[in-house]
């Protein structure tokens, strides 16, 4: 069986690695596929003077170059024609420079099993049919961002009867539509099936603060859920603590703190992270973790600030293996008081546009000058 296949067949997305050594093969030898089939890729890592060879234990992962977030808006990477490609996304966004990942039957086979034993694991995959309020964007034509196929897919993991969403395609654009939310939710509340709220925290807080403020309180049912990723970008002056903002869950919905899930992911990284009852996000056994310095892009120690950067052997079809993102995290080793053992990060925002400006310069420089 294929190396990576036993990685993300696992069913325990948290079972604790006992050397290592399943997940350092499995980088390796998806590293030396990107060499041999992406150009591009090679000439980076060979003007870093790196050589999957060094790959030795999982303490020198951090020697495999890391390809900057900021740089994939820029550029394009593939290690398959692009013909191949079974699925397409963007980084979210109306304005300014995306970046454009693409998922080969391989990776998209891999990803969804994984995902699937994900959702599982945390009682998120139910038979019984929901109804959908989706807080972000209706599926359009002119719109292929990452948030929009994430949002869709997730209403997969539970059997459809509508989906209402809260930003309206008007053929070329966007448009509010938390009346037309308010309304549909009022109907399914009175329906015998549960509720499953999907999409970006901002839009979940805006909807509840409107029932609150017209005096609206609603009985969900206990099996609701919430979904949320996505952070506040966008809104971060309007972000509320997040126990208050369980708090208004429990009191405009009827939905307990046990049934709300906050997921980490980014299109550049095709993975999902779910914090935990504590406020942390634990690393499934599929990824590993690094926290980098914002100047030198080397790693820190756990429990210091740095630029979050992420290492999986998932994707085939783009040399993903290490990226690094602008958002700043901390890490730190297990276990938590939330029972799991493994390690977890936790975000504290996202670099300004000093700490961007520094890794788009260490992005330039390792990357051969290329504009990043």
């Amino acid at each position: 069986m294929d190396e990576r296949r036993k990685l993300f067949l696992k069913r325990d997305p948290y079972s604790p690695p006992k050397d290592g050594a399943l997940f350092l093969r499995s980088v390796r030898a998806l590293t030396e596929h990107h060499i041999r089939n992406c150009p591009e890729y090679a000439r980076i890592l060979e003007e870093r003077g790196f050589s999957p060879d060094m790959l030795r234990s999982e303490k020198d992962l951090y020697k495999l170059p890391v390809i900057p977030t900021l740089y994939l808006k820029r550029n394009r990477l593939f290690s398959v024609d692009e013909k191949e490609l079974r699925v397409k996304a963007s980084s979210s966004g109306t304005k300014g420079k995306k970046s454009v990942v693409g998922l080969d039957k391989k990776s998209l086979r891999l990803g969804i099993g994984m995902m699937f034993r994900f959702f599982k694991y945390h009682g998120i995959i139910s038979p019984v049919p929901v109804n959908y309020i989706v807080l972000g964007y209706e599926p359009s034509a002119h719109a292929d961002m990452g948030a929009i196929k994430t949002a869709y897919g997730t209403t997969k993991f539970a059997p459809a009867l509508s989906r209402t969403y809260a930003l309206k395609d008007t053929g070329n654009d966007y448009e509010l539509n938390l009346e037309g939310v308010k309304t549909a939710l009022i109907k399914a509340a009175k329906s015998p099936f549960p509720v499953r709220f999907v999409g970006f925290p901002p839009y979940m807080y805006f909807l509840m603060k409107m029932l609150k403020d017209e005096g609206i309180r609603l009985k969900t049912g206990r099996r609701s859920t919430v979904l949320l990723g996505g952070g506040w970008k966008g809104f971060s002056g309007l972000e509320i603590d997040r126990e208050e903002f369980l708090r208004l869950l429990d009191e405009v919905l009827g939905i307990g703190r046990e049934r709300c899930f906050e997921f980490y992911s980014a299109v550049e990284h095709p993975m999902a992270y779910v914090k935990c009852s504590e406020g942390h996000f634990h690393i499934p056994c599929y990824s590993r973790v690094i926290i980098r310095d914002t100047a030198s892009l080397e790693p820190v120690k756990d429990g210091e600030a740095g630029l979050l950067s992420f290492v999986t052997p998932l994707v085939t079809s783009m040399p993903l293996v290490s990226v690094v993102t602008d958002d700043i995290a901390v890490r730190h080793e297990g276990p938590c008081a939330c029972g799991l053992k493994a390690p977890y990060f936790d975000l504290l925002g996202r670099a300004g546009v000093s700490g961007i400006k520094t890794c788009v310069s260490g992005a330039n420089e390792f990357l051969g000058g290329k504009d990043a």
